[in-house]
């Protein structure tokens, strides 16, 4: 069977008896057997059971678990070849809007992560099969800090019926082990291993972690949200922070802000900035990470972004929201609003497609740029910049 091309998830697409199928692992131009391993009414989803053809744009992978596990999907070709399908899919999904993307930025395309978070089930431990519910066990992941991957050897020494998941971060060359499962776990071979360790939220073992992002400092918490690519981050950060300078902005509103670390870096720039992030966790760092810094012009509340009042108070406004972006009495808010810039964080470009044009009416959508926050997956993170009509 014959590839045609290539969707925004890098699957590969062909058709059979007149139904869409897409093949993982597969680049156009190739031709190849196929296993379906998902069949639905209006599509499939395919392995290849062989390659007829060979596309000449295929690379040796190097992860011994790519194909079986699902956490890549890029590997199989090249990083500027990588690039250069994830702008073309971008451009295709934001065509309609008449937005162009020239170029991504790029990060390290292995060794970025400075998370992972791995599943305990049947006495392994590692990551999803592809596809499955199924665990495979794992001993290094290349797209992981190094530092994450000399310390998965040490996670052997974890009674595996007392654990449903492990999950392990890097940050300034420190690295913190959380441990979800039983209370009790005992840890005793694993505290001259790790720097931190914590179970089921509590920290039972060395001091809380501190990043350094753009000079401003950022405890790692167990369990809260905090950019993967740290390296990407800062230049995302970085850029958020030109525009609103470029904005004059004032007086910022901060939706889904997370632990913070938007408002906190934003804040020196200017007047006041309102966060506001349904995570109770997220808040309770955010404001430590806020009394951490001595920063005293931003305020953050836990509650759902739909439940926001009074956004005509402010002139700026971010949003970050979740893949499934942003919720139609936020969108509604914002359209009886007169808030003058929108910065729109994105980690779903269908989503941020479908929200751009209910927008679009009353703001102008000046640019979007993509930060490559994932290499060797088809994820990126864009950043759309919006201003009143």
């Amino acid at each position: 069977m014959l590839i045609q091309k290539m969707d925004n998830q890098a699957r590969g697409i062909t058709y059979y008896n007149d139904k869409i199928v897409f093949v993982n692992n597969a680049l156009p131009n190739e031709d190849v057997d196929i296993n379906i391993i998902i069949d639905k009414k209006r599509y499939s989803v395919a392995n290849v059971a062989k390659y007829n053809k060979i596309d000449k744009n295929r690379i040796k992978t190097k992860c011994k678990y790519y194909g079986i596990c699902g956490g890549c999907q890029l590997e199989h070709i090249n990083y500027q070849d990588e690039l250069e399908y994830k702008k073309n899919y971008l451009n295709d999904i934001f065509k309609v809007l008449g937005i162009k993307i020239d170029k991504i930025i790029s990060s390290n395309d292995y060794g970025y992560r400075n998370k992972i978070s791995l599943k305990v089930d049947n006495n392994k431990i590692g990551y999803n099969k592809l596809n499955s519910n199924e665990i495979i066990s794992i001993d290094k992941c290349l797209i992981a800090d190094n530092l994450i991957n000399e310390k998965i050897k040490y996670l052997e020494y974890i009674d595996k019926n007392k654990v449903n998941e492990i999950i392990i971060k890097s940050f300034d060359n420190k690295v913190m082990l959380v441990l979800d499962g039983e209370n009790n776990i005992d840890i005793s071979k694993l505290i001259n291993h790790f720097d931190t360790i914590y179970i089921n939220d509590k920290l039972v073992c060395g001091d809380k972690i501190i990043t350094t992002i753009n000079s401003i400092k950022y405890y790692i918490a167990p369990n809260s949200f905090f950019q993967v690519n740290s390296n990407i981050a800062e230049k995302m950060f970085n850029y958020i922070k030109d525009i609103c300078k470029k904005n004059n902005a004032s007086r910022v509103i901060d939706l889904y802000c997370g632990c913070g670390s938007i408002s906190l870096i934003i804040a020196d720039i200017v007047d006041y900035v309102y966060g506001v992030e349904l995570n109770k966790q997220s808040i309770i760092d955010a404001n430590e990470n806020k009394l951490l810094n001595n920063i005293s012009n931003v305020e953050f509340k836990c509650d759902t972004t739909d439940n926001i009042e009074d956004i005509n108070d402010f002139d700026n406004m971010i949003v970050d929201p979740p893949r499934n972006g942003l919720s139609k009495k936020v969108i509604n808010k914002i359209l009886s609003s007169n808030i003058k810039n929108i910065i729109y964080v994105s980690c779903d470009p269908i989503t941020l497609r479908r929200d751009l044009l209910l927008l679009k009416d009353k703001y102008n959508i000046d640019n979007i740029t993509t930060f490559d926050m994932f290499p060797n997956t088809y994820h990126v993170e864009n950043v759309c910049t919006l201003s009143i009509k």
